[in-house]
């Protein structure tokens, strides 16, 4: 079976960094399977890389390693980590960039990756992608067990994920992702929702309020709206979703991450 290994940074595409990376897990393991998930990750933005990856991660097979490098602290004492869960392992820096899959896993266990022996010699302070953490990743998709990479840590670091609250009147949530065609994605899911009206009687009645835009009803595709008419929806990974028909919410509403939205029925 393949040895997959996805990979996802905020290095762009531009630059040498992307191939570099892959060169190394290529030269340490030539059997490896190098998938990448994204390159576009906003310079240094750790909860945009934990969320796209949360939202990733289970779509491949099981025993892949999963290599995320989003690392605003290279050089510094931030650690390298393993993080191993009952279906992937995830390789990177211990920054918080793998909060949802700690909320998200069943069972995980972290090590601090403190065998040199495994990183290219010398490393250099910029560039531990290439020369810790691909060859951590490549060693891993070689059978090497997790526990050989350093001591089990319990103190790894996790970014404050936004809760959705219950309220007299429905829900509460944030925006807490913007897609490339300016759809607001929210912490609001599927479940939340149809806890609020079990029998799905009321969803043509619900109001959806972010910013000073009201919202009434879900659709259940796109095309239901009008050119140009906000609309709200359950999207394919369960989050609700803000939208408009054929233009950019995001610009045409002048919302951002962060912003509350309010579910009434």
């Amino acid at each position: 079976m393949p040895n997959y290994i996805s990979l996802m940074t905020d290095y762009g595409t531009r630059d040498s960094f992307v191939g570099s990376v892959k060169g190394i897990i290529l030269k340490t393991n030539p059997q490896a399977v190098i998938v990448d998930i994204t390159h576009e990750i906003g310079p240094q933005d750790l909860w945009e890389a934990a969320f796209t990856l949360g939202e990733a991660y289970k779509d491949f097979p099981k025993g892949t390693i999963h290599l995320a490098v989003v690392d605003p602290g290279v050089g510094s004492g931030r650690r390298p980590i393993v993080v191993v869960t009952e279906s992937y392992f995830f390789v990177g820096p211990d920054n918080g960039i793998f909060s949802l899959i700690y909320q998200n896993a069943e069972r995980i266990r972290v090590h601090h990756i403190t065998s040199t022996h495994y990183f290219l010699p010398n490393p250099g302070p910029t560039f531990h992608g290439r020369d810790i953490f691909a060859h951590v990743a490549a060693a891993l998709a070689k059978g090497v067990p997790s526990g050989n990479f350093g001591e089990e840590i319990t103190d790894f670091v996790k970014l404050s994920v936004p809760a959705v609250k219950r309220t007299d009147t429905g829900l509460e949530g944030h925006v807490v992702h913007i897609d490339r065609f300016g759809n607001l994605i929210t912490n609001i899911l599927y479940k939340d929702v149809h806890d609020l009206t079990p029998d799905g009687g009321k969803l043509g009645t619900m109001k959806i309020a972010v910013g000073a835009t009201e919202i009434k009803g879900l659709k259940k595709f796109y095309g239901e709206a009008a050119p140009g008419e906000p609309g709200a929806i359950l999207n394919s990974n369960g989050h609700l979703e803000i939208f408009l028909y054929r233009q950019n919410a995001r610009t045409s509403l002048s919302l951002k991450r962060g912003d509350v939205i309010r579910v009434t029925l």
